[in-house]
């Protein structure tokens, strides 16, 4: 059987735990396609994953767990319905997106199965490392975004802008029409705009009095990007929306706030919203940002890197031939 190398742990623990085991390369059931990956993310849910937090959904998985939840790269092999689908061949460059809490594990490996429904497509226009930073982080934007349910010219905060699913949701406000306001440190403000927030708030303790400052009763809805739960409370008007990204109840009982809570995990297969992400890239209406490109030696560099923090960009695990990712 023919092998790969994965990036893998037996145990959970520090950065350390990580290294690069050999796997037999997977085949495709009949709805799957076998993916040779050029780049896959590392995104804080892989440091999660990897110290153990998620340890209670991976109950029976055996190890060698593989991380990595995004990732771009070249269509290997296709399942027998999978090779009914006209717009899916051998060759074609792709980006997807896996949950690696499964027995095939996730993305940060040579090769990956997946089922068809979570590719799309890569525009020749865009390169294989920025694509791999799209599938589940401008997901989660866009699914953030949508939960708003604001109409034109309505205010939104995000919170956490500088980092990749603040810097999408942002933009993807923006072409929906919202007037955007993102906290920022100093350094970041320039950054921010680019990207197409009206204002910019400082980060910390005087966030919301800066932002009340500007508009008096408040934003109509908060995308809580830097997972700042109640701290926001006081930024959004009363009958406003808070969508955050991770499931809490520190919203509960407050009737004078709607909570959406948002999962990538609920559009894992959503085909035609991986390939809009993709063609926005292309077209220059997202902004894809790689902070690092490391080999998958490096990984356990790589996972520092996140824990670390202040990062402009996502890191990326880059398996082509020279480590470039392209």
């Amino acid at each position: 059987m023919l092998a790969m190398r994965a990036v893998g742990f037996s145990r959970f623990g520090g950065p350390e735990v990580l290294g690069v085991v050999d796997l037999p390369i997977p085949r495709p059931s009949a709805e799957q396609a076998v993916i040779r990956v050029v780049a896959a993310t590392v995104n804080p849910t892989d440091t999660l994953f990897r110290a153990g937090a998620q340890a209670d959904r991976m109950v029976g998985l055996p190890p060698p767990f593989v991380p990595g939840m995004e990732f771009s790269g070249v269509v290997y092999a296709v399942g027998e319905s999978a090779a009914d689908e006209p717009a899916l061949r051998p060759g074609d460059r792709v980006m997807g997106i896996v949950n690696p809490r499964r027995p095939g594990g996730g993305a940060q490996a040579e090769y990956v199965a997946v089922p068809v429904a979570s590719l799309a497509p890569i525009p020749p226009a865009l390169a294989a490392a920025p694509a791999a930073t799209l599938p589940m982080n401008g997901l989660t934007a866009r699914m953030a975004v949508e939960a708003l349910d604001l109409g034109p010219g309505a205010t939104v905060l995000v919170t956490g802008g500088a980092g990749a699913v603040g810097g999408y949701a942002i933009q993807l406000a923006r072409r929906g029409g919202l007037m955007v306001y993102a906290d920022a440190k100093d350094e970041d403000r320039e950054l921010l705009r680019s990207l197409g927030a009206s204002g910019i708030v400082a980060r910390g303790a005087g966030m919301v009095r800066e932002l009340r400052a500007a508009l008096p009763r408040g934003v109509d809805g908060v995308v809580d990007a830097a997972r700042l739960g109640v701290e926001v409370r006081p930024a959004v008007r009363d009958g406003g929306t808070i969508v955050s990204l991770r499931n809490t109840d520190v919203f509960a009982g407050d009737r004078t706030v709607r909570h959406r809570y948002v999962s990538v995990t609920e559009q894992i297969e959503h085909t035609a919203a991986l390939a809009e992400l993709a063609g926005l890239a292309a077209a220059g209406e997202l902004t894809p940002r790689v902070a690092a490109c490391l080999r998958p030696e490096e990984a356990g560099a790589a996972h520092a890197l996140v824990e670390r923090g202040g990062l402009r960009g996502r890191v990326v695990l880059c398996f082509g031939p020279d480590g470039a990712g392209r």
